[in-house]
C-alpha cells in the first residue's frame, strides 16, 4: 500500500485528473507509470503485489489489551499517563478519491499479469517478509519494493530493500546502516524506542530518534538496555528505560514483521509475463490514458485487405470516385512535409505526430509556390483503398481541385478548418465537407485533451498509424461514419449541423484575414512603460537601501524577509527559496510598501513583454497582419480558444490593458467584432446559486 499512498501524494499539488465522467485517475495513472518503470529498470523473474485486508490482525488483538500508555510532557519533564485508543488509532480514513481508484488499480496488476496477494489476519508487511524469507532461504536474490523504513528489518545477504522515488536505492545491510545508523537486525529495537505516532505505536517517551540510536548502538540489543536502564547517563532516557519496560516491550512486538504467516512461496504463480496488451488497452480507454493507450503495443484493426497507392493519373482518380457511393463522404487526408505545427502542444505531441498522415498545423499564410511543392493528398472512396496525390502544377492537381471545390461531393476530414487554410495558401478552396472526425470526436468527448487523427484511430479501432498519407485518408473515411452514427444516437447531430460545422469557414477565413495592428502605438508604449519600470525600480531600490535584482525570486525573497524582516509566508516555494508570488506580495502590500510596488512593477513588466514587445514580433511577414489560431476541440467547456497568439488573453480590465486593445484596430470603413459564447453553465450557477453578481 505504500506504493499506492506514494502515488496518491505525487499528484496531490498538480490539477487532478480524471475521467469525463469524474472518475479519478491520478494515483493509476502514477502507479501504472511506477510499475512500468520499475519492471523496465529491474526485469524481475518473479513479482507479486501484497495488499492488506480490511480485518482485524493480531496487532490489533493485542493492542486492545492496552488500556494506557505514558507519555513525556515536555513542559514538565515529566511522565504522564494517557488513555491508549489501540493500534493505528491515529491513522485517518483513506481519502475518499483514492479508494475510488483502488479497484482500477487492481485492474492495472491484473493487466501486467502480476499476482495479488492478501492474507485476512495479517498486514502485507508479514506477508512480505515471509515471503522475502522464504525466498532467500532458497537462494533467490530479493528485492523487497517499499518507502518505509520499517521494511529495512528485512535486510540480510539475500533481501535488499528497493525504494523507487528516491532513484532506485538499493539498502543492503551497509545501506541500512548509513541510512539508520545501526545494523539491520537492530531497526526493529530502534523501532521500538522510537515509536510510530501514525500506527499509533507508543514507543519509549522522551527518547526519540537521537536517542533510539545511541542506546541500541551502545547496549547492542533492546533487551540488554532495558537491563543496563540504571547505567544510562542521560536523566530522561533512563527513567524512560526503567519505568515503561511493558510500553517498549508492547511496542517491539508491535514494529516486528512476522516472518511466520501461514502462506507458502509459489514462484509459478509468480513468475513475472508480459502484459495483457488487451486488458490494459480496456483499462487505459477507460481512463483516458491517451499516453499510455499509444505505448500498448495494439495489433492494427483486422480491416482486412487493404490498397493504398501513389498515383499521378487522373484517369486513376476519376476511377476512384466512381466508387463512392451515395450518401457516403470522400475520406480525405492533407500532409505538408516540414509544416511548422502552431498548436500549443508538447515535444512529445509533436513528435509522435510527424508522419501520422494527419495535417498537423494551422497552415500559414504563405505563397502558392512555397507550399505546392511540399504538400501530398489521399482520397479514400470506400474503406481499405486510397490513392495519394502529390500537389503539383499539373493537370492531376487540377482534377483535385474539382474535386475539393465541388459542394455535391460530401467529403470527411480531420480538422476542416486547417485543411482550408492550407488549400487558400494554394489558391483553392474546400467545399461540401460533411463530416469532420474530430469535431465528432470533440463533441462526444469534450474532456478529451487530444482529439488528433492518430489518438482517435487509436481510441476508437485500436488501430495505431503507420504514417501512411493514404491509410490517413482511409482511416478518416471510417472514422467519420462510425463517429457521425454516435453523435446521431447521442442527439448532436443539431450542434454539429447548425453549429459546429457552420462556423468552421468562418473561422477559417477569420485566421486567414488576420487583424491588423497598429505598431507605432504598441512602440511608443513599450518606450513609456521602460520608463514607467524604471521609476518603480528606483522607488523599490531607494525604500530598499541598495539595489539588487527585483526579478530574481531569491533576491527579492531576501529582501524581504531578511533585510525588511516581513513575516515570512506559511507556505514556502520549492527549495530553499521563500516564495515571492502574487498571494504573497498582495498580503504584505497591505502593510509594506516595497512589496507593493513589486506587483505594480511586475505588472508593468509582464503587459510590456508578453503583449508590448511580443505582439509585434509575431506579425507575419507578408501581410502585416496577426494570423492567430482558432480551436474549436481545444476545451471542456465548448468555447473557442486561441493560440499563437492566444488573443483571448489580451487584457482589458485596467487601463493599461485597454491601451493595448487599442492598438487592433480595422481598416477604414470596417469594424472590429469580438464575439463569444454564452456560457449556460454560468447561468445555471447564478440561478441555482441566486448571486446577484453573478
Amino acid at each position: 500500500m505504500s506504493f499506492i499512498f506514494r502515488a496518491y501524494h505525487a499528484m496531490a499539488r498538480q490539477r487532478p485528473m480524471s475521467t469525463r465522467t469524474g472518475v479519478p485517475t491520478a494515483a493509476v495513472y502514477v502507479f501504472v507509470n511506477m510499475l512500468r518503470k520499475l519492471r523496465a529498470d529491474f526485469t524481475p523473474e518473479y513479482l507479486a503485489a501484497v495488499f492488506d485486508v480490511a480485518a482485524p490482525t493480531f496487532r490489533d488483538e493485542k493492542g486492545d489489551t492496552v488500556a494506557s500508555i505514558r507519555k513525556f510532557d515536555i513542559k514538565t519533564q515529566t511522565f504522564k499517563e494517557h488513555a491508549y485508543g489501540g493500534y493505528k488509532a491515529n491513522r485517518s480514513e483513506m481519502p475518499p478519491d483514492l479508494a475510488q481508484q483502488l479497484p482500477y488499480i487492481r485492474r492495472a496488476l491484473e493487466a501486467y499479469r502480476i499476482p495479488i496477494l492478501e492474507l485476512s489476519g495479517f498486514e502485507a508487511d508479514d506477508v512480505i517478509g515471509t515471503l522475502a524469507r522464504q525466498a532467500a532461504a532458497a537462494s533467490h536474490p530479493v528485492y523487497v519494493v517499499s518507502s518505509d523504513k520499517d521494511m529495512l528489518q528485512l535486510v540480510n545477504d539475500k533481501i535488499c530493500v528497493l525504494n523507487p522515488p528516491k532513484d532506485n536505492l538499493i539498502c543492503d545491510a551497509a545501506k541500512v546502516e548509513e541510512i539508520l545508523g545501526v545494523r539491520p537486525e537492530q531497526v526493529i529495537d530502534v523501532m521500538a524506542l522510537r515509536g510510530d505516532a501514525i500506527d499509533n505505536i507508543p514507543g519509549a517517551p522522551g527518547i526519540g530518534d537521537k536517542g533510539s540510536v545511541e542506546i541500541i548502538r551502545r547496549f547492542g540489543t533492546l533487551e540488554n538496555a532495558l537491563e543496563h536502564a540504571a547505567e544510562v547517563e542521560k536523566k530522561t532516557y533512563r527513567e524512560s528505560l526503567l519505568n515503561n519496560r511493558e510500553q517498549i516491550l508492547y511496542s517491539k512486538e508491535q514494529v516486528t514483521i512476522d516472518g511466520n504467516v501461514p502462506v507458502e512461496l509459489n514462484l509459478e504463480v509468480m513468475t513475472a509475463r508480459e502484459a495483457d496488451a488487451e486488458a490494459c488497452r480496456k483499462l487505459f480507454t477507460e481512463l483516458e490514458f491517451t499516453t499510455l493507450l499509444a505505448e500498448v503495443a495494439a495489433p492494427t484493426a483486422d480491416w482486412g485487405e487493404t490498397h493504398y497507392a501513389k498515383t499521378d493519373s487522373a484517369q486513376e482518380i476519376e476511377k476512384l470516385l466512381k466508387k463512392l457511393k451515395e450518401g457516403t463522404a470522400l475520406g480525405i487526408a492533407l500532409q505538408v512535409a516540414g509544416a511548422e505545427d502552431t498548436r500549443k502542444e508538447t515535444e512529445e505531441e509533436a513528435d509522435e505526430q510527424q508522419g501520422s498522415g494527419t495535417l498537423p498545423f494551422a497552415a500559414p499564410v504563405a505563397a502558392k509556390e512555397s507550399v505546392v511543392s511540399h504538400c501530398m493528398m489521399a482520397i479514400s472512396a470506400q474503406p481499405g483503398e486510397a490513392l495519394a496525390i502529390k500537389f503539383d502544377f499539373n493537370p492531376v492537381a487540377q482534377a483535385l481541385y474539382a474535386v475539393l471545390k465541388d459542394p455535391a461531393i460530401p467529403k470527411a476530414i480531420h480538422d476542416a478548418k486547417a485543411a482550408m487554410r492550407l488549400l487558400m495558401s494554394l489558391g483553392t478552396e474546400l467545399t461540401g465537407v460533411s463530416d469532420d472526425s474530430q469535431l465528432y470526436s470533440y463533441l462526444l468527448n469534450p474532456t478529451y485533451s487530444s482529439h488528433r487523427l492518430a489518438d482517435v484511430a487509436l481510441r476508437r479501432f485500436n488501430h495505431k498509424l503507420s504514417g501512411d498519407i493514404a491509410e490517413a485518408a482511409d482511416v478518416t473515411g471510417r472514422l467519420a461514419a462510425d463517429l457521425r452514427r454516435e453523435v446521431e444516437q447521442a442527439g448532436l447531430m443539431k450542434v454539429y449541423q447548425e453549429l459546429d460545422l457552420p462556423l468552421v469557414p468562418v473561422l477559417a477565413r477569420m485566421e486567414e484575414a488576420g487583424v491588423k495592428i497598429d505598431s507605432k502605438v504598441l512602440a511608443a508604449m513599450s518606450s513609456r512603460l521602460e520608463r514607467e519600470c524604471d521609476v518603480k525600480a528606483k522607488e523599490i531600490h531607494q525604500l530598499a537601501g541598495f539595489e539588487f535584482n527585483i526579478n530574481s525570486p531569491k533576491q527579492l525573497g531576501d529582501v524581504l524577509f531578511n533585510k525588511l524582516n516581513l513575516p515570512k509566508p506559511v507556505k514556502y516555494g520549492k527549495g530553499k527559496t521563500i516564495s515571492t508570488a502574487v498571494d504573497v506580495l498582495e498580503e504584505l502590500a497591505l502593510t509594506h510598501e516595497v512589496p507593493k510596488l513589486v506587483l505594480e512593477y511586475r505588472q508593468l513588466s509582464k503587459l510590456k513583454s508578453t503583449y508590448v514587445d511580443a505582439l509585434p514580433a509575431l506579425l507575419h511577414s507578408g501581410t502585416g497582419r496577426l494570423h492567430t489560431t482558432f480551436n474549436q476541440a481545444g476545451t471542456a467547456t465548448g468555447r473557442l480558444s486561441s493560440t499563437n497568439p492566444n488573443l483571448q488573453n489580451i487584457p482589458i480590465r485596467t487601463e493599461l490593458g485597454r491601451e493595448i486593445r487599442a492598438a487592433f484596430i480595422a481598416e477604414e470603413g470596417n469594424l472590429l467584432l469580438a464575439a463569444d459564447y454564452s456560457q449556460i453553465e454560468l447561468r445555471l450557477l447564478a440561478h441555482f446559486s441566486e448571486d446577484e453578481l453573478l
